[in-house]
């Protein structure tokens, strides 16, 4: 008979491994890590095929971005479907998680905000953006394009790299080594998979130095949020949101 989808529940799964469970959950790192990056591969060849390369930069952005979303979620429902014990918690968080929600915003925009104050005070003659312009293509954006990108950060790049990196991956990772050192290697993994993109393109070394801890700060707050929250909707609203505002950024100039 086969096993019944996955359905949420309202905790997190705490530590319960041990050095066979460690092994595991190293296997199904190395597993996950690589078919992830090949899908996501996949579907910016499919993107390109489909589009072409001299296509709009609002095209391409809405387009690679969907493809790239729906690779991580696809590969996250393959393994919640395996792992059909395997629950997430997806409850409304309540008025005692708002300090959480409201602190990791604060936290994600203070982190921002020095990654860039460091470029410009230490070496200004570097551009070391956190990177996602060199690969999206938002620069491109203008207009209705920056209008989309809001809309998919709060529809679609929150909610699904939530699920993905702190649901699936922070979640399996918990089960073996506990929560704060979940958080820590599931917040580099978040950052390699925001990194490798552009160190396909060969930048200098320093980009690449400063994009791994930017965005492993990055995944630490979201991880943070969501073992505080104890539900995926707070590290998606805190992530979606904060993409969102960085995307509308140009409306306020």
């Amino acid at each position: 008979m086969p096993e019944s989808p996955s359905t949420p529940t309202t905790t997190i799964p705490e530590r319960l491994g041990d050095k066979t469970g460690i092994a595991r959950t190293g296997a199904f790192l190395a597993v996950v890590v690589l078919v992830t990056i090949a899908a996501n591969l996949a579907a910016i060849l499919a993107v390109v095929a489909t589009i072409g390369r001299d296509a709009g930069g609002t095209i391409t952005f809405i387009t690679g971005t969907i493809g790239t979303e729906l690779s991580f979620l696809l590969i996250g429902m393959a393994y919640l479907r395996v792992r059909s014990n395997f629950h997430l918690p997806l409850q409304i968080p309540g008025r005692t998680a708002v300090p959480y929600l409201l602190g990791g915003l604060l936290a994600s925009f203070v982190t921002a905000f020095l990654s860039l104050a460091v470029t410009d005070a230490i070496i200004p003659a570097v551009e070391l953006s956190p990177g996602y312009m060199e690969y999206s293509n938002l620069g491109g954006l203008t207009g209705f394009g920056l209008i989309f990108a809001v809309v998919l950060s709060l529809t679609v790049i929150g909610p699904v790299e939530e699920f993905f990196f702190r649901g699936v991956i922070q979640g399996r990772l918990q089960v073996a080594l506990g929560p704060r050192s979940a958080i820590g290697v599931a917040s580099m993994i978040f950052a390699l998979f925001h990194v490798y993109p552009v160190a396909l393109l060969s930048p200098p070394g320093i980009v690449i130095a400063h994009m791994v801890v930017y965005y492993t700060f990055m995944g630490m707050i979201f991880g943070w949020v969501y073992r505080r929250t104890n539900t995926l909707i707070g590290p998606a609203f805190v992530h979606g949101t904060f993409n969102a505002v960085i995307f509308s950024l140009p409306f306020w100039n």
